[in-house]
């Protein structure tokens, strides 16, 4: 007797949100103008988002979603605060079936926003509304990569450029830490700072109110946030 095979619900939640990520990408060349650019990118986040949580769940690992920093080596300019990614909690498995490391791996290949649109770490309500964890919520890796490598850390990683992270448990919540925490994505400019290093710049006035967010809850899921008077 045959049997017939079907998609888990967890593989159609995978699918979907690649679906997401590659339809924003396609919105990208056919729209025009920062405000386009905007909408496509909390598109893209929530692809990201909603990806990093399918991993979590389908490998029953801790996942987190990863943002190249601003504060990392002037190597990769181009991808400061703009770059998306996706790591787990995982093994590199010998073909003996051995385990030979244990670490942070690559989901994706990543994905940088459109051109001129950026994280901004400190773009959400005040802290006492945005309770994301900042300071510790940074780590480092060498992405990507399939191969554990250095990133045998399960705190701080142990790679060589830095990151923000959010992080899902493996059943595809966030911690508490993560409760009504906000993504904010803004329109900037790329500029050198008085160190002669570049850095995003979110304070031009035309920039001021091309800006979106993500609200991530504690159950994993995230709503999005367009109208820039939410987000003070």
């Amino acid at each position: 007797m045959n049997r017939k095979s079907a998609f888990t619900l967890i593989e159609l939640l995978v699918v979907i949100s690649i679906i997401l990520i590659a339809s924003s990408i396609i919105f990208i060349g056919g729209g025009g103008g920062d405000g386009a650019k905007l909408s496509s990118s909390q598109r893209i986040i929530s692809g990201i988002a909603q990806g990093a949580r399918g991993q979590a769940i389908l490998k029953n690992a801790k996942v987190r979603l990863i943002i190249y920093s601003d504060d990392t080596s002037n190597l990769d300019d181009d991808k400061k605060l703009r770059f998306f990614g996706i790591v787990y909690w995982g093994n590199d498995v010998d073909k003996d079936g051995e385990v030979t490391a244990t670490g942070w791996k690559a989901a994706t290949q990543g994905t940088l926003l459109p051109e001129g649109i950026y994280f901004n770490p400190d773009g959400g309500p005040n802290a006492d509304s945005n309770p994301w964890p900042k300071s510790s919520s940074k780590m480092t890796l060498d992405y990507p990569r399939i191969k554990v490598g250095d990133n045998k850390d399960r705190e701080s990683g142990g790679g060589s450029e830095e990151y923000y992270y959010f992080e899902f448990s493996a059943n595809g919540t966030m911690g508490s830490d993560y409760d009504n925490a906000w993504l904010v994505m803004q329109a900037g400019t790329l500029k050198p700072g008085s160190g002669g290093a570049l850095g995003v710049d979110f304070t031009e006035i035309e920039n001021e109110g091309l800006k979106a967010a993500l609200i991530f809850r504690r159950v994993g899921t995230t709503t999005p946030v367009s109208d820039p008077a939410d987000i003070k």
